[in-house]
């Protein structure tokens, strides 16, 4: 059960009836029971209304800057105003990872000053992981859970966050809590997957249960399962799988689709077949042109195809001179 914002003018009124027909003393002990109440509703709530966190919903920027103007004006005037901070916190946020730190700083300074609004744990969330402060960020998004448990989001961010940081336990604990209220996405059971075999886990089940999620739950899986080879150094196993998830992979729409290159070319190179590393490697150059492992290994690997070709015209122009000495032995 919900309490929405739509709920709170209900209990007031009810909070001064109760006040008015029972007299005081009653009274309070009737608020002080509706606000336990209110506290367990409202514990299980989902997302805050009007909670812009996809860029489609912020102000627009120009606006935006304005509005900054403003707040800069309110502040100077009063350095402890707890509105006006949290209010350019939550702007800059939505202006971008240039403007975090700032964004960072005002809302901080909102909270010292008494500010009680969980959509700042979001907020600093996000920007304190951008910013590579992965432990701040993790308490910001276990304080907004406390709020809010069932906010998918936020969970899987969270989950995320630990798997980078190598805090697989944690990882596990957070993918599953997702299981547990009924996501079954084939993402989330990916990531469950690779968590659970850093967590030394058997990912099996979870690679099964993906595969069953149509086509794009195959390819999540060949690129799991391939990863997983890969870390292991079985290298023939690793290339057959990156292969098919390569040979499915969108353009450009995958998110590792830098990583799912790198590995396919890389493996193809160990198991000696440098006319697919090349394939791979050039995919990988064209979405990641910077990727200084895979120049360097295209330049290995050209290096060989060249080895070879010219061992082959070698071979062949040998074969060549063998066969016309044949002839002409032939002849005579």
């Amino acid at each position: 059960m919900k309490v929405s914002y739509e709920q709170r003018p209900v209990l007031k009124d009810a909070l001064k009836k109760l006040i008015n027909s029972y007299g005081a003393p009653l009274g309070l002990g009737l608020i002080i029971l509706l606000a336990a109440l209110y506290i367990l509703l409202a514990r299980g709530r989902g997302p805050l209304p009007e909670f812009p966190r996809d860029r489609g919903d912020f102000m627009q920027a120009a606006r935006a800057e304005r509005r900054l103007e403003e707040l800069a004006k309110a502040v100077a005037q009063n350095p402890n105003d707890i509105k006006a901070l949290d209010e350019s916190g939550r702007l800059k946020f939505q202006l971008g990872t240039t403007r975090y730190v700032e964004a960072i700083a005002d809302l901080e300074r909102a909270r010292a000053l008494g500010l009680a609004d969980p959509r700042a744990f979001y907020y600093l969330g996000v920007m304190y992981q951008a910013v590579g402060l992965y432990d701040f960020a993790a308490q910001e998004y276990r304080r907004f859970l406390n709020n809010f448990p069932g906010d998918a989001e936020v969970r899987m961010l969270l989950a995320k966050l630990y798997y980078s940081a190598g805090d697989y336990p944690g990882a596990v604990r957070e993918y599953e809590a997702l299981r547990r209220d009924g996501a079954d996405d084939a993402v989330l059971l990916e990531n469950l997957a690779l968590a659970r075999w850093k967590n030394k886990q058997d990912p099996a089940a979870a690679l099964a249960e993906l595969r069953t999620k149509g086509a794009p739950g195959a390819f999540l899986a060949d690129y799991a399962e391939g990863r997983i080879k890969y870390e292991l150094k079985d290298y023939p196993a690793a290339q057959a799988l990156l292969a098919r998830a390569a040979a499915a992979a969108g353009a450009g729409a995958f998110a590792d689709q830098a990583d799912l290159f790198w590995m396919a070319g890389d493996s193809a190179y160990k198991n000696k077949d440098a006319a697919a590393a090349r394939g791979y490697l050039l995919e990988l150059l064209k979405g990641s042109p910077g990727h200084e492992e895979g120049k360097a290994l295209l330049s290995k690997v050209e290096k060989t195809l060249a080895a070879a070709e010219k061992a082959r015209l070698a071979a062949e122009k040998a074969a060549e001179k063998a066969a016309a000495k044949a002839a002409a032995q032939k002849k005579k």
